[in-house]
């Protein structure tokens, strides 16, 4: 059959940096495919108030108010997104009036997030469509249905969208699930593990052939090195004991299910940044590339495969 290669990152959220080293890399790992795995979207809605000086003023993590020059505005912006989160330059009373108002911060701060999501669409079209590499893309937990409809809708004609079907991809099928597990957030595509398996049970019977499918689902699976997390107490505060971290499994039982039973080449999985690892789960190699958004540095992983195994692997940084 012959090597093909696949480039695979999941949950930029946001990170416009991290989102143009992912189209970067048709040059540079000469992939066959690109796949995105899901979380999409940014959480984060930042304001840059006017000031009495004609310039800015904003507040960086963990440090006071900072002037920005008028000049300097668009860095700043930049900056910004690229750790994943979208501003807002407001008045200090207007933003104010913001957070007594949910609802319409809610719809402030969707609009934003489809706004670069649009943009994502069209860099993909500017930039891959000419190459004529394909670009799966998967909705993860965090993104909105208005995010999926977006893409469906506005994609270019390159992209193949996996969410609750099974796509032809070369020689492969692609299994999509955006969904995952109920976590503590109750993010817009979280669901009850019984109402899970539903979701996974309707896309199964629509694979043709096992040992040409690979899974492009964003929950991992339950009790592997894929899927450990902090342990998390009652105000979501990370639990540490004598300086350690306490972590436990937090993958879903019903993609474990689904993987030991459809059997396919591999399963290609995010959703929890720091589980970075691959593993096994009764012989699939399964893998999970990790994020690292908010930092700008791109985390992805190379999959060689030929025919209905894989060749090799290889975790990379951008």
């Amino acid at each position: 059959m012959g090597r093909f290669r696949v480039y695979f990152v999941s949950d930029l959220h946001g990170s416009e940096v991290c989102f143009r080293k992912f189209l970067n890399s048709a040059p540079v790992y000469s992939p066959d495919l690109l796949i995105y795995g899901g979380d999409i979207l940014g959480k984060t809605l930042v304001p840059i108030f006017h000031d009495e000086n004609g310039g800015y003023r904003w507040y960086p993590t963990g440090h006071g108010a900072q002037h920005v020059p008028k000049d300097d505005l668009p860095g700043v912006q930049r900056k910004v997104a690229d750790s994943g989160r979208y501003t807002l330059v407001t008045t200090p009373e207007e933003w104010a009036r913001l957070q007594k108002a949910p609802e319409e911060m809610e719809a402030l701060f969707g609009r934003l997030a489809l706004e670069r999501l649009r943009h994502w669409l069209n860099l993909v079209e500017e930039r891959l469509t000419p190459t004529k590499i394909p670009v799966v893309m998967n909705v993860g937990n965090d993104d909105t249905n208005e995010a999926l409809e977006l893409i469906r809708n506005e994609g270019p004609a390159n992209m193949l969208v996996p969410e609750g079907r099974v796509v032809q991809a070369g020689p492969y099928e692609f299994f999509g699930c955006g969904y995952a597990n109920m976590t503590p957030w109750h993010c817009p595509r979280d669901l009850e593990e019984k109402d899970l398996e539903q979701v996974l049970d309707r896309t199964r019977g629509q694979i043709g052939n096992p040992r040409r499918t690979i899974l492009d689902v964003h929950a991992p699976p339950y009790g592997t090195s894929l899927d450990m997390a902090a342990e998390l107490d009652a105000e979501f505060k990370p639990q540490v004991v004598a300086g350690h971290l306490l972590m436990h499994h937090v993958g879903s039982t019903s993609v474990r299910e689904l993987v030991e039973s459809v059997r396919p080449v591999a399963g290609l999985f995010g959703h929890i940044h720091e589980s970075r690892a691959v593993d096994t789960v009764e012989g699939v190699p399964v893998f999970n590339p990790g994020s690292a958004y908010f930092s700008g540095q791109l985390q992805g992983l190379l999959l060689d495969l030929d025919g209905d195994h894989v060749l090799s692997h290889l975790f990379v940084l951008g």
